[in-house]
C-alpha cells in the first residue's frame, strides 16, 4: 500500500476486510470517518492538557494534531488512507505532541479494547469514540487492520500493524451515569422542530456554540426563541469525563434591546434596583476569606470550577 503520489509509504491506513467489493454505503463510511476523527480530536485534547469534552470551536493545537487528511478510499477491502495534518513537521523539534503520538494512542486504545481492559477515568470520551469507530467498521466488515508508519522525525517510533475483529470485541461494564442540572444563557440561532430531533443551538456569551436536545413539552415553545436571547434550564447526563446527554426542560426569553443594538436592555442602576441589591458593594475579600482560609482550599475550589464548567459541544 504505497503512496503513489509522494513515493513514500502511507502514514496511517484503516482497512476493513470482508467488505462488499462493489463498495460501501456513503452513510456507513461517513459515520466511520466521523467517529474516527472524533477519536483523534479526543486524544488530541488529552495530549494538550484539555482532557474530556470541550465546547465551541476546536483550538489550533487540536487541529495541528488531529486534523488528518483523507488521501483515498479503495473499495473491496475498504482501505482508507490518511495523511497527517499539514505544517506539523516542526512539532517534534519542539518536544510537543505530534500527530504520530495521536495515532499511536489510537492504536494502543484499540489493543486495550480488544484485551477487555477498562478505560481510565480520564479517558471515558476517548474510549467511547474509539468503540464507536469499531462498531462503525463492523457495519462494513468482520475484521479491520491498522497500518501505522510514523513520519520522521518520529522519536524512535517504529511501524506498527494490528488486525482485530470488529464484531467480537469484549463487552464493557457500563460506567455510572450521573445527572446534574445547569442554567445556561445565550443567543438562540438555530431551531430544529423535526419530530424526534427537536434541538436548539445557542451562542454562549463567551462565543462558543452549543447544541441541545429539547424535551417534548418544550418543543412547541422553541420557534418563539429563534434569534432571541434565552435562559435555559438544562439536565446533563455525565459518564466519566464525557457528557452523553443534554436536554432542555425550561426556556425563557431574556430582555433585549432589539437586533443590532449594542445597548443592554437595562442599566446597571436599573439592575441593582430591580434585583434589590445593596447600594454599597460588600467586602468580597473578607467574605471569601471566611470560606477559603488557605491557598490550597482556593486551588481546590478553582479546580472544581474548571471541571463543572466543561460542557460537550455537538
Amino acid at each position: 500500500m504505497a503512496d503513489e503520489a509522494s513515493g513514500n509509504e502511507p502514514w496511517f491506513v484503516f482497512a476493513i476486510e470482508d467488505a462488499d467489493e462493489a463498495g460501501v454505503e456513503i452513510s456507513k463510511l461517513t459515520r466511520l470517518l466521523g467517529d474516527l476523527s472524533s477519536s483523534f480530536y479526543a486524544i488530541a485534547r488529552a495530549k494538550t492538557g484539555l482532557a474530556g469534552p470541550r465546547p465551541g470551536r476546536r483550538a489550533l493545537a487540536e487541529e495541528m494534531l488531529a486534523a488528518v487528511r483523507l488521501v483515498r478510499v479503495t473499495p473491496g477491502s475498504t482501505t482508507i488512507e490518511f495523511a497527517p495534518p499539514p505544517g506539523t513537521d516542526q512539532l517534534s523539534l519542539l518536544d510537543e505532541p505530534t500527530p504520530n503520538d495521536v495515532v499511536l494512542d489510537f492504536y494502543e486504545e484499540i489493543g486495550s479494547i480488544e484485551r477487555g481492559d477498562p478505560p481510565a477515568p480520564d479517558r471515558a470520551s476517548i474510549r467511547r469514540f474509539v468503540r464507536a469507530t469499531i462498531a462503525d467498521a463492523a457495519e462494513i466488515g468482520t475484521r479491520a487492520e491498522i497500518l501505522f508508519v510514523p513520519r520522521p522525525p518520529a522519536r524512535d517510533l517504529k511501524p506498527l500493524q494490528r488486525s482485530f475483529p470488529t464484531r467480537a470485541i469484549p463487552e464493557e461494564k457500563p460506567s455510572q451515569v450521573a445527572t446534574r442540572k445547569r442554567r445556561l444563557s445565550g443567543h438562540a440561532y438555530m431551531v430544529d422542530v423535526e419530530p424526534g430531533r427537536q434541538r436548539l443551538r445557542i451562542k454562549l456569551p463567551d462565543g462558543r456554540d452549543l447544541t441541545l436536545e429539547v424535551d417534548d413539552q418544550m418543543a412547541a415553545k422553541m420557534p418563539t426563541a429563534l434569534d432571541k436571547p434565552v435562559e435555559l434550564q438544562v439536565e446533563e447526563q455525565v459518564e466519566g469525563d464525557a457528557i452523553v446527554g443534554r436536554v432542555i426542560h425550561e426556556l425563557s426569553l431574556l430582555p433585549s434591546s432589539g437586533p443590532g443594538s449594542d445597548r443592554p436592555p437595562m442599566t446597571i442602576e436599573q439592575l441593582v434596583k430591580d434585583q434589590n441589591l445593596p447600594s454599597e458593594r460588600p467586602d468580597y475579600v473578607a467574605l471569601a476569606s471566611r470560606i477559603w482560609e488557605t491557598e490550597d482550599e482556593i486551588a481546590e475550589f478553582d479546580k472544581h470550577l474548571a471541571e463543572i464548567r466543561r460542557a460537550d459541544s455537538d
